[in-house]
């Protein structure tokens, strides 16, 4: 009796987790507002595979340099959800403070060569969200 009353409690409480994790997901869907386009998203896959070969990264370094633009991207991807209640200029300034973390981390793992057309080319994408949202350099 008491295994079967445990084992209810179990059930119930997964579902009640469960539950409230969707509700989170949902509520997390409602607020988005993306930085980057469908478009933009595409440019930074392609992005990615293009840099990999130039840069003629180790399968190590690779993963390394995708962890980290990916982190990046990703938080710069939510900066304009409705639920942070940011202004277009406090956006903006995040978003810059964003792409400067990111060529910070990514230039300690990078040489100099690598960083360069990790630059060119990660500027390609920066300034695409610029001339979109209308941004002045």
């Amino acid at each position: 009796m008491r295994i079967v009353i445990t084992g209810l409690l179990f059930i119930t409480s997964l579902s009640i987790f469960s539950q409230t994790q969707e509700e989170k997901l949902q509520e997390r869907q409602q607020n988005k507002v993306e930085i980057f386009t469908s478009n933009e998203k595409d440019n930074l896959q392609v992005f990615f595979e293009e840099q990999v070969n130039k840069m003629k990264l180790t399968e190590n370094l690779r993963d390394d340099y995708y962890g980290i633009v990916l982190y990046y991207t990703n938080k710069m991807g939510r900066i304009g959800d409705k639920n942070k209640g940011y202004t277009a200029s406090e956006i903006k300034t995040k978003f810059d403070a964003m792409v400067i973390q990111l060529n910070d981390e990514i230039k300690e793992v990078l040489t100099t060569e690598q960083y360069q057309i990790h630059r060119e080319s990660f500027g390609k994408i920066v300034t695409s969200v610029y001339n979109r949202k209308g941004w002045s350099k």
